[in-house]
């Protein structure tokens, strides 16, 4: 501390050892924690991370290295800095963090040493290390230049990489444990097929698609691509899907659908235990939230329901909502330094609670028929390009980006997706509805009941592109491929057409 009496105030700064043992209690578990070092190569637009658990007894590592546009030495220094960004600064779009405490906070909760070496394609290789017993020992914010000599070889990115950053965990206190080395190898290796799921179900939508954003890897002895966990089914033909809805909020507008997943007896015993998710059924029914596609929150409800909350249970463990918001709502949703935890506005709380009851309605329906429809749910229908959107001044009309035609020319346009998105937001901006309207309502000759739509050519090329796609491009079953496009407009009023699609496409 110090003192001038020549001011009304202290200087007291925190203690360093104090400080930093005290951000590893935020309570990260090793697969949120790697999650969050992930975050930071993502935002580093990364292409590729690999996640490497590496054995060698009490002297083992975690390391994360990805091949992003990787960091200068100023840059290096002042990430390495507790708090390195005000949590209310503007964030851009694809920009996964908010705290700035992620990478130093994730990483030293597994281990006492954090090692980060980053190159850029213009700059040599900067490498800055936080060491807790170093600190503790000198009891200042000493953040050394190098890392350990034992480390040294693994705090470095690789030559054939042209860029991208190189994060060790090391002296791993928090995972291994004082038992046996064979009983601590193997507890040792569980954990990194733990965290193998995690990072497949909390990034899976950056791996999905056949332009995935990103190739996620993780080994022990040797690299595995890490698969996609798809918590909705959308591929399958019993899943019960609700149109998108667009909530507008002062913190940004949130999108929001329902899904039923299939009853265990429209699913194999393969299928179920994967759907069931790394958490099991009933913990991952509920909401998923999205920041920028990251799932934030894997199930549970939100703190929703009439009077007592909703409790997470058997017979609603067939509903699933996913729930989409931007970057720029972080305070409002009061997400945490470890995005796990999330609490919707006010504001927005009766319309999700709305849509959630009639998501676990149905669901509740499903349970009880064990996979058939009770008549009082209605056949879903057919998914349209366009989907009306309830606003304060009026219905309004939005491309719905979860028709397959569109998906598809969204996932294709890898360095165009934002042009794409232009158009579209043009074309529903400038939608004359009023004119459509008038001009429809003013004809004489538009007969009661319309005649049945007949199919263009256009139209059938259309449904052959999207057929080949469906079963070559996502690898649906025959049969699949043809129940998903008779539920989609405009192929729905087609239905002799898409049944006579043959089993192995036109290519």
């Amino acid at each position: 501390m110090t003192q001038n009496n020549n001011q009304d105030f202290d200087h007291i700064p925190p203690r360093a050892s104090a400080t930093l043992e005290s951000y590893r209690g935020v309570g990260y578990t090793p697969e949120t924690a790697i999650a969050d070092l992930i975050d930071n190569s993502i935002a580093a637009r990364a292409r590729n991370i690999w996640i490497e658990f590496i054995w060698r007894g009490a002297g083992s590592v975690v390391r994360v290295l990805d091949d992003g546009h990787g960091m200068d030495e100023a840059n290096l220094t002042e990430a390495m800095r507790l708090a390195s960004r005000h949590p209310l600064e503007a964030r851009e779009p694809g920009d996964l963090g908010r705290f700035g405490l992620g990478l130093k906070t994730a990483a030293l909760s597994q281990g006492r040493v954090l090692a980060v070496s980053s190159r850029t394609t213009t700059e040599q290789q900067a490498v800055r290390c936080w060491d807790l017993d170093r600190v503790a020992e000198v009891d200042e914010w000493q953040l050394l230049r190098r890392a350990p000599a034992s480390i040294e070889s693994d705090a470095t990115v690789p030559a054939h990489l042209a860029s991208g950053t190189a994060v060790v965990i090391g002296s791993l206190d928090r995972l291994l444990s004082s038992a046996g080395e064979d009983s601590v190898r193997a507890q040792f290796l569980a954990i990194a097929r733990r965290v193998e799921r995690h990072v497949g179900m909390t990034f899976h939508r950056f791996l999905e698609g056949p332009h995935p954003k990103v190739a996620l890897f993780i080994g022990t002895d040797s690299f595995s691509k890490i698969s996609p966990w798809d918590p909705f089914l959308q591929t399958h033909p019993a899943t019960i899907a609700t149109p998108v809805e667009r909530l507008p909020h002062v913190a940004g507008a949130v999108e929001v659908q329902g899904f039923v997943l299939p009853h265990r007896d429209r699913l194999t015993t393969e299928q179920f235990n994967r759907a069931g998710g790394p958490e099991g059924w009933l913990a991952h029914q509920g909401f998923f939230m999205y920041r920028d596609q990251r799932l934030l929150v894997a199930g549970g409800w939100l703190g929703l329901g009439p009077g007592r909350r909703w409790a997470r249970d058997d017979i609603h463990r067939l509903a699933r909502v996913k729930l989409d918001l931007g970057s720029s709502g972080d305070n409002l949703w009061k997400v945490d330094i470890r995005k796990s935890i999330a609490v919707p506005p006010p504001a927005l709380r009766p319309r999700l609670q709305a849509l959630a009851e009639q998501v676990r309605r149905d669901a509740r329906e499903v349970f009880a028929h064990r996979g058939g429809r009770s008549s009082r749910i209605a056949a879903p229908a057919p998914l349209r390009a366009w989907t009306a959107i309830q606003g304060a001044t009026g219905p309004t009309y939005r491309i719905d980006r979860t028709h397959p035609v569109v998906r598809r020319v969204l996932d294709s346009a890898v360095a165009g997706g934002l042009l794409v998105e232009d158009m579209l937001h043009i074309l529903e901006r400038t939608l004359p509805v009023q004119r459509i309207w008038l001009e429809t309502a003013e004809r004489d000759d538009i007969a009661e009941a319309a005649p049945a739509p007949q199919m263009t050519a256009t139209d059938q090329s259309v449904l052959l592109s999207i057929y080949a796609h469906l079963r070559i491009g996502l690898g649906l079953p025959a049969e699949q491929a043809r129940q998903r496009l008779a539920a989609v407009e405009p192929f729905s009023s087609y239905p002799e057409a898409v049944a006579q699609l043959p089993d192995d496409p036109v290519t």
